[in-house]
């Protein structure tokens, strides 16, 4: 219902462009079209919470290691962000789990894409599983600057973030609702899990999530 519309409004924005402008219309048109296409990201982001929540209800649980899972992830993150360094810190056994691989997969991807655009230049992001007495903890840290205190408890809630308008209008994709670690709680919570972020004493940022073994 929301796309129909605004791929109305583009395409007459495209066919008004191709046409010979007088005065300020070529200005106005141009920023009217990079308004359709920045409502067009933000509806794709709403969309992935979406799919993400029907996939959850529909998938069937299976065992699986979440250790192979996240060594996967990280692989994949290394070539992805190549002037990125990923540490990583696996048990030297498996961490078995019941869920759905796909949705820790996604979990992971929004807490290191997170951590990437906070982390300084050259700074490495860390990655760390831990199998503990009757749950499997998972953290992703980085050298950002430090979480506002008051925004600690509402960070994984939908439509919040701390990050500042110029930084979200920098990226590919300019188009942040803080959608992301809402994601991050959504699949920590279908799993019985459950989320958290601090501040490291040492400077940083952590992000854990905690499921049942």
């Amino acid at each position: 219902e929301l796309r129909t519309p605004v791929a109305v409004v583009r395409s007459s924005l495209d066919n008004l462009a191709a046409e010979p402008l007088a005065g300020n219309a070529r200005v106005y048109v141009d920023r009217a079209l990079e308004g359709v296409r920045r409502l067009g990201r933000l509806i794709s982001r709403l969309s992935e919470a979406t799919r993400l929540e029907r996939l959850l209800e529909s998938a069937e649980r299976e065992r699986f290691d979440l250790a192979q899972v996240v060594r996967g992830c990280v692989e994949g993150y290394r070539a992805a962000y190549p002037a990125r360094a990923f540490d990583l810190a696996l048990p030297a056994a498996g961490v078995m789990v019941d869920g759905v691989p796909d949705a820790f997969a996604q979990l992971l991807d929004k807490l290191v894409e997170n951590a990437n655009d906070f982390a300084p230049p050259a700074s490495g992001i860390r990655v760390s599983l831990e199998a503990q007495p009757g749950h499997a903890l998972l953290a992703v840290e980085n050298d950002g600057p430090p979480l506002p205190e008051a925004m600690m408890q509402r960070l994984f809630d939908s439509m919040v973030s701390v990050r500042p308008a110029e930084h979200g209008a920098a990226r590919e994709d300019g188009a942040h609702l803080g959608l992301g670690l809402y994601i991050v709680r959504l699949v920590a919570e279908h799993h019985r899990g459950s989320v958290r972020a601090g501040n490291r004493p040492q400077g940083g940022v952590r992000f854990e999530v905690s499921v049942p073994l």
